[in-house]
């Protein structure tokens, strides 16, 4: 409780004093550890592919290409891992494209099999080896292992041919690939596609038996004690008495199982006493420890796994989330592809991106209706990062797609379960419509009916994630309102200052329904990149732009030229952002639990949400965004740039505390309006990760035009040290 320590004292000033700079930092994390969590393969990938050539699709082609025997010699050599429409050749290109390589293997010892892995493919694959089929594959992050034991069991170098189909997205409720943001998230060209075989492809050995699907998760953790549970699949080409031994953390522990010829499926646990637990950015630190999974046969090596983990609970109630049973407001952004060339991103740009989400103050992010690169993650794990994951969903779908969906989420949960960065799990987004959105919040008379999607999809999503993984909340679907017959809702995106109404306008909006912002989890207003590469009008027109709204809220004709007007655009973004998660931060805990501000990066050159430039120049919002998401930040709600004019207004002066400790402070306001400039103190006590009330400000508006100011400053009566300051502008009007 703050107590005020004088009352104010008035003196006449002729205008604004000039404004003073104060530097202020705030590290969240040690900010230069950064140990690279790389996962290791298992087993090593040994022999080499080779001499890509790729071809576009003819139904002769179709019909020869696998030949071992057939002339490739005109083919175009083709990198992988990439997108093909980044090769000159194919850089328009959409629709099924061929692919051949050479591979040298050694003759296979007595026993061992021989696998051939791909870790991704976008977005439909038919493999061949010497013109025999191996299989098929769907989904662009899922991983792929066909067995090529009788194959390539001798010395010799083959032919591998894979035929790679990837037609362009499907409209509104004709879309059946799961490629989400992936291919139409927002900022990317309109005709990009970002098909072909965009991860590795490889081939490994193993004994009798393999381990052929691999889940490892925390289900428990606390200070007594945390445990693993281990799910495998093990393929064996006969009977066998396989010893699994398991290693993590200083503790092993061996597992002895019968299995038969085929799929045999296991599950089972480690504990691990007195654990360090893993904590996120600002609560403590991140500890990992190697997993190591090894599967013998007469005490001779068969097959064995790796993963990196970390020991902590996850749970949510209302949107308010818990990481060791300790509350945690997420301070987020939601991550899309961030770049157009994900394939050959290197690990060190991956964390880099990472990196420098955490040291602008975020806690936490939301990969947006896509899967990113594993290796993305992996740093997220390092940096404390908490994870929102969702599946690649976005809009509405075709009823053919329920078995593929659950395929994918299974299969995602197999892929990415052993990261403690991993928060949520996410399903569906908009899954009642793929029209793009036009107003502030949803439509609540919109989402009363119900639909296929919404009610039968996403329903499945859940139960499926549910059975795989009940260590994490599940969020089915997002940006729904609440609807009959349970009116429980979830996560929307709020974008008050954009498509009507001005951005203060949420303060009154969340007194009315209180129940629609206890996650927000989009925001914001659009902006063009600073150095514009491209043509005006294709900017305006990449995939999520939203040029009507942009024209509406800062009018291009206003402005005598398209730097003026962008310099414009991005000044209004950043002043929305501010507003915005100012407003959401006065209300965390009642009822906000959080919230993602708007884009990370642009993929592309065009009209986005997003803090970061394609080509990495920042925006004047992430500096707003760094200011705003200060641990210890003054705020004055609810926030306005306008004031009445000739009429004093009421704003409700807090101190926002995301620090666990308790702070006490002294609050100094200094508020210079048409009367003068007054000074008003408080100081007393702040609990830690609170709201915490000060009082009521009384401001008076001039005459129509005229500007006042209040700056806030937050200081530590300990130390004397300025913890944060804040600065309001407003106009009469």
């Amino acid at each position: 409780m703050l107590r005020e320590l004088d009352p104010p004292e008035c003196t006449k000033s002729k205008g604004l004093p000039k404004s003073t700079s104060i530097a202020e930092s705030h590290s969240f994390a040690d900010a230069d550890r950064l140990a690279y969590a790389l996962t290791v393969p298992e087993p090593d990938p040994i022999h080499p592919i080779a001499n890509w050539r790729a071809c576009r699709s003819s139904e002769q082609l179709q019909r020869t290409f696998s030949d071992p025997d057939y002339d490739d010699s005109d083919w175009t050599p083709i990198a992988v891992p990439s997108h093909w429409q980044l090769n000159p050749e194919f850089a328009d290109f959409d629709g099924t494209l061929l692919y051949r390589a050479d591979l040298t293997v050694p003759t296979l010892q007595p026993g061992q099999r021989r696998w051939l892995r791909f870790n991704g493919l976008c977005y439909e694959g038919d493999v061949f080896l010497d013109g025999a089929y191996v299989g098929q594959t769907e989904g662009y992050f899922t991983h792929h292992r066909f067995e090529i034991t009788d194959l390539v069991a001798t010395a010799g170098t083959y032919v591998l041919a894979v035929e790679v189909a990837a037609p362009a997205t499907g409209e509104h409720d004709t879309k059946r690939d799961l490629t989400g943001w992936f291919t139409d998230g927002p900022g990317l060209p309109d005709d990009w596609n970002p098909a072909g075989i965009w991860q590795d492809v490889s081939l490994v050995d193993t004994g009798p038996v393999a381990i052929r699907h691999f889940r490892a998760l925390c289900t428990e953790a606390d200070a007594a004690h945390a445990v693993v549970h281990l799910r495998a699949v093990l393929l064996a080409s006969r009977p066998a008495e396989v010893d699994l031994t398991t290693s993590v953390a200083g503790v092993e522990q061996t597992t002895q199982h019968k299995v038969a010829a085929g799929e045999n499926r296991v599950e089972w646990q480690i504990t691990i006493d007195d654990p360090d637990l893993w904590w996120p950015t600002g609560r403590g630190d991140q500890p990992l420890f190697d997993l190591d999974v090894t599967a013998r046969i007469n005490n001779e090596i068969t097959d064995r796994k790796h993963r990196r983990i970390g020991f902590r609970s996850a749970s949510m109630r209302d949107f308010i989330f818990r990481v060791n049973n300790q509350r945690t407001y997420l301070r987020g952004i939601n991550i899309a592809p961030l770049q157009l060339d994900m394939a050959t991103m290197t690990v060190a740009e991956l964390h880099a991106e990472a990196k420098a989400i955490r040291d602008t103050g975020f806690n936490a992010v939301r990969v947006r209706g896509h899967v990113t690169r594993r290796e993305f993650i992996d740093a997220c794990d390092e940096l404390g990062l908490l994870v929102w994951q969702d599946l690649p969903l976005v809009g509405s779908y075709v009823r053919s797609v329920t078995k593929t969906v659950e395929q994918h989420a299974r299969e995602m949960v197999d892929l990415l379960s052993h990261h403690p960065s991993i928060m949520v799990w996410g399903g569906h987004t908009r899954p009642h419509t793929s029209e793009p959105r036009s107003t502030s919040a949803p439509d609540l008379r919109q989402q009363q009916i119900p639909s296929w999607n919404r009610t039968v999809l996403d329903r499945a999503i859940r139960r499926v994630f549910t059975a795989h993984d009940s260590s994490r909340p599940i969020v089915a679907n997002s940006d729904v309102a609440p609807h009959v017959p349970q009116l429980s809702g979830s996560d929307v995106g709020l974008y008050f200052g954009w498509f009507d109404g001005e951005a203060a306008d949420i303060a009154e909006y969340a007194a009315t329904l209180p129940r629609m912002v206890r996650f927000v989890s989009d925001m914001g207003t659009q902006a063009l990149p600073e150095n514009l590469t491209i043509d005006l009008d294709d900017a305006l027109d990449v995939r999520g732009a939203e040029a009507d709204a942009l024209r509406a809220v800062v009018p291009p004709t206003t402005h005598p030229d398209a730097g003026s007007w962008t310099a414009a655009m991005r000044g209004y973004q950043a002043d929305v952002l501010k507003t915005t998660i100012e407003s959401l931060r006065v209300l965390k805990y009642q009822p906000n639990g959080g919230f993602f501000a708007g884009t990370w990066k642009s993929a592309g050159p065009g009209l986005t949400r997003s803090l970061v430039d394609h080509d990495g120049a920042e925006r004047p919002a992430l500096d707003t965004a760094r200011r705003a998401l200060r641990p210890v930040l003054p705020v004055l709600y609810p926030a306005t740039s306008t004031l009445p004019a000739r009429t004093t207004a009421l704003l409700s002066l807090h101190i926002c505390n995301d620090l666990l400790d308790d702070l006490d402070v002294e609050v100094r306001a200094t508020v210079t309006d048409q009367r003068g400039t007054a000074v008003r103190r408080w100081a007393g006590h702040v609990a830690g990760d609170d709201v915490e009330f000060i009082d009521d400000m009384a401001i008076r508006g001039g005459r129509i035009g005229a500007e006042m100011q209040v700056e806030l400053e937050v200081v530590d009566t300990e130390t004397g040290m300025l913890l944060s300051s804040n600065t309001y502008l407003f106009t009469a009007s």
